[in-house]
């Protein structure tokens, strides 16, 4: 049988941190918060004909918003559903988000654990009090060890740690003191993003009143970037994507399935899917949800069936996030053409300007590409933006 992963959507915050772009929604009454989730039982169970017997679940990732926001049970009750209606591999990886202030004391680790969940990823984004204050979050540093803490005491042994840097101003120093925090916790996985701001955040609202140029280059950025790389690759940690470095053993297998174009079922509002070379993705309206699901189970709003040479670019522009590339097999055995002479004059131009490298079995982005991605990417797209 082929192989499948599940997204789960959560869209549900205690507060919406200042520079999240994210569908979510804070403050929300209790009833709503049922509703919801009754209405997205039903949208898994709607699935069961169409995968049942032709796929077996590799990966389950529940994001948001913070899903351990929400009542411990509705995750319980989640988790009994998606086994209930899928087959779900024994070894499955099975992801939760979880903030730090949110339901997460040991008792709730238990019965998150209990569940079936054997992977978490917590957002501590900085062990600095003020920027997270600054930022808008709603846990201090302090919430942050509690939470870790009660997880490991849970036996969790597969934690992800959530970094962002790149904030106007932010305080060189407290950024590595976070780094060097997070690589003495230890955990098994660090994910590290570099800021990227909607122009719908109130962050980015802020910065165009102080006069700040979200979009010119900071190399402040880049200098922390690679300060994190640097602290973790010595501490053990494999970076095997742009923003992501696990120990070994620990790669997370459902963003891997992402960036090898694997296919993927998402639920919940505003959840995207790929499936049989097509694209779709359910309205990011909440009322809007509540009523299609109700109405007919399903609350997709576009389907996009890629041609091949979207299914190209896609495979490319996802491949090179990997540090280690795509394999240029791979692509032939996918494409039925070879990678250098449908990309000739692109390829070219990447190597000469040492953006990117090839030993004609791998492509892979350079050192110094890895800071211009997007730019090189961009080389390989003809039809539509990502």
């Amino acid at each position: 049988m082929k192989k499948i992963s599940l997204y789960i959507h959560v869209p549900f915050c205690k507060k919406k941190c200042s520079y999240c772009d994210f569908v979510s929604y804070e403050n929300v009454e209790e009833n709503l918060i049922d509703q919801y989730f009754q209405a997205l039982y039903e949208e898994i169970r709607a699935y069961r004909t169409l995968l049942n017997g032709n796929y077996t679940v590799e990966t389950i990732f529940i994001g948001g918003g913070t899903p351990n926001f929400v009542a411990v049970e509705y995750i319980e009750k989640l988790m009994q559903v998606l086994f209930d209606s899928f087959e779900v591999e024994k070894d499955a990886e099975i992801t939760m988000e979880a903030n730090p202030n949110g339901h997460s004391n040991k008792e709730e680790m238990l019965r998150y654990k209990k569940a079936g969940i054997n992977r978490l990823s917590l957002g501590l984004q900085s062990a600095d009090d003020a920027l997270l204050k600054e930022i808008g979050r709603s846990h201090c540093f302090q919430d942050f060890q509690d939470a870790f803490a009660a997880a490991r005491q849970a036996g969790f042994d597969n934690v992800n740690i959530d970094l962002i840097f790149g904030f106007f101003g932010q305080d060189r120093k407290a950024f590595e003191d976070t780094v060097q925090y997070v690589v003495q916790t230890p955990c098994e996985h660090v994910s590290a993003y570099s800021l990227k701001l909607g122009e719908e955040t109130p962050l980015y609202e802020t910065y165009m009143e102080q006069g700040i140029d979200v979009e010119e280059e900071d190399w402040e950025d880049r200098e922390m970037y690679r300060y994190v790389c640097r602290e973790l690759e010595k501490n053990g940690y494999e970076q095997y994507e742009l923003s992501n470095f696990a120990k070994k053993g620990y790669l997370c297998k459902h963003n891997m399935n992402y960036w090898d174009t694997k296919e993927y079922i998402g639920f919940g509002v505003a959840a995207h899917s790929y499936k049989d070379h097509a694209r779709f993705f359910n309205t990011s309206d909440l009322e809007q949800y509540l009523e299609d699901i109700k109405r007919n189970a399903s609350a997709i709003e576009e389907i996009e069936q890629l041609n091949l040479q979207k299914r190209k670019e896609e495979f490319i522009i996802m491949g090179l996030r990997k540090t280690k590339g795509f394999e240029v097999d791979d692509y032939t055995r996918r494409f039925g053409s070879d990678f250098f002479a449908d990309y000739e004059k692109e390829t070219a131009y990447l190597i000469e300007a040492k953006l990117m490298e090839t030993d004609k079995k791998n492509v892979w982005l350079t050192e110094e590409g890895k800071d211009f991605a997007n730019i090189a990417m961009m080389e390989f797209i003809t039809e539509i933006n990502y």
